[in-house]
């Protein structure tokens, strides 16, 4: 059966985004090192209406990069599943790289706020979110397994290094 290998997970709630009003390029990036071979057949990119560009790359055990969406200015409607015309085998050890930008800026002509005010992770629409979802089937059936368990150690991690980040005086967190 078929893996979302989401990054960051849970659209985006546990990478922390908090933008403060009248910054124009606030990144959320995130990565993930496949532990299995896979097959990646689509790719769904999640975002609102801040969100100004989307990358997600694979680097490849060898060095070599592929892209698998790049987005240089993001629209609200684009949320869907995109499929490609044919699988893309990924080696385990390729690393799942991806950038998300915002822009909480006046100039920003897709903010649906003006003036612009502090805009944190949330399901309504003048909320963010912040995603892109790989769709993965594992090259070995049995494999599946390994990659959900991946998968839930990685959102972990990223749940406590927030927890240790929001306790640092600095407070705004750039990942």
């Amino acid at each position: 059966s078929f893996v979302g290998v989401q990054l960051p997970p849970a659209f985006g709630q546990i990478s922390g985004i908090d933008i403060p009003a009248g910054v124009s390029n606030y990144l959320v990036q995130d990565a993930f090192i496949l532990p299995v071979d896979v097959d990646a057949f689509a790719i769904s990119p999640h975002a609102h209406y801040i969100a100004k560009t989307m990358t997600m790359k694979a680097v490849l055990p060898d060095g070599r990069e592929q892209i698998f969406l790049r987005i240089p200015d993001w629209d609200f409607a684009w949320q869907e599943q995109y499929s490609f015309k044919e699988r893309v085998r990924l080696p385990k050890g390729t690393r799942l790289e991806t950038e998300i930008s915002y822009d909480n800026s006046a100039t920003n002509p897709r903010s649906p706020i003006s003036p612009p005010v502090r805009v944190k992770w949330g399901p309504a629409s003048t909320d963010e979110m912040g995603s892109i979802t790989l769709h993965v089937v594992p090259v070995r059936e049995a494999d599946g397994e390994v990659l959900r368990d991946a998968l839930r150690e990685h959102a972990t991690d990223m749940v406590i290094d927030q927890a240790l980040q929001r306790r640092k005086p600095n407070g705004m967190i750039k990942k």
